[in-house]
């Protein structure tokens, strides 16, 4: 069980889903070695031993990064167990890249949100309910 981000590239910015036309395709966010290096910059340490997913561990918690096999990889998507912390480094990270973060859980996008840890707050309380207590986030 997680939080799940999906991370991908369009043509510009969009303030929400809703905004997005019909007609919009995405981007490729970058050959394996360039997401795996911003990747990095922003989660220091993060074990790239597959090439397709990463791992981050930190005090924070974790975060998986599921790229795929793709060489440009086309998206990304995170599996997040982690505090409200780790938000900021995730929003940092696709505003510096030019790609953006959907909640899957929100459907929001995290860099436009008014509130960015809506969706991890709402995941960590659902966790909390279906083992019974709370859990580190990890």
């Amino acid at each position: 069980m997680s939080w799940d981000v999906s991370v991908m590239k369009f043509s510009q910015p969009y303030a929400s889903v809703e905004d997005i036309p019909d007609d919009e395709t995405t981007s490729p966010i970058g050959t394996l070695s360039h997401v795996h290096a911003a990747v990095t910059r922003h989660f220091p340490g993060t074990d790239w031993n597959n090439a397709a997913w990463g791992i981050f561990d930190s005090p924070l918690g974790s975060i998986e990064f599921n790229l795929g096999k793709d060489d440009p990889a086309t998206s990304m998507m995170l599996h997040v167990r982690a505090s409200n912390e780790i938000v900021q480094p995730i929003v940092a990270l696709c505003r510096e890249e030019g790609w953006t973060a959907l909640d899957c859980s929100t459907g929001e996008f995290l860099e436009s949100t008014e509130d960015p840890t809506a969706g991890i707050d709402g995941w960590r309380e659902y966790r909390d309910r279906a083992i019974g207590e709370s859990a580190p986030d990890e």
